[in-house]
């Protein structure tokens, strides 16, 4: 008898339906924000030490390629490619497929970090530190914007 291969496909028209969203935020906190991670800076503000006051889309983009930034694209490309991995990880050749499991086996760190990143995407954007910016009066899409402070 033969076997009949499988080739399941990652669902193209879900990830091309994929919208990505350019955005900044402004606020007030009552600790200083500098060299702290995004998400303790929210931590935080949930806490009572701060205040968000305008969101601002600055920049949408249908696809992957809209993406300028050559980091986050890389990151959101891997988090593609680790969604699919996961769901046709059944299908691998055993020798890959043992190879992967001891990978994530020996290093418990990645584990945490992958199990993270897929539970909530916007944890897998690069965990850079506050550092200062250049600011500007102006922003080509002010439509995007919410002037309501909240924690």
């Amino acid at each position: 008898m033969s076997e009949t291969l499988k080739v399941q496909q990652a669902n193209p028209a879900s990830e091309e339906d994929q919208k990505y969203f350019s955005f900044q935020i402004r606020g007030w906190t009552s600790f200083d924000p500098m060299n702290k991670t995004l998400a303790r800076i929210a931590e935080e503000i949930e806490e009572g030490g701060g205040f968000l006051t305008v969101v601002e889309i600055l920049k949408t983009g249908n696809n992957l390629a809209s993406i300028d930034d050559e980091e986050v694209r890389e990151c959101f490309e891997n988090i593609r490619a680790a969604k699919r991995l996961i769901q046709n990880a059944h299908e691998l050749p055993k020798r890959l497929f043992d190879e992967l499991r001891s990978v994530l086996q020996d290093d418990k760190h990645v584990v945490r970090e992958l199990r993270s990143a897929l539970q909530d995407e916007m944890r897998a954007v690069p965990k850079k530190t506050v550092t200062p910016a250049a600011t500007s009066s102006s922003v080509s899409d002010k439509s995007g914007t919410r002037d309501r402070p909240w924690p």
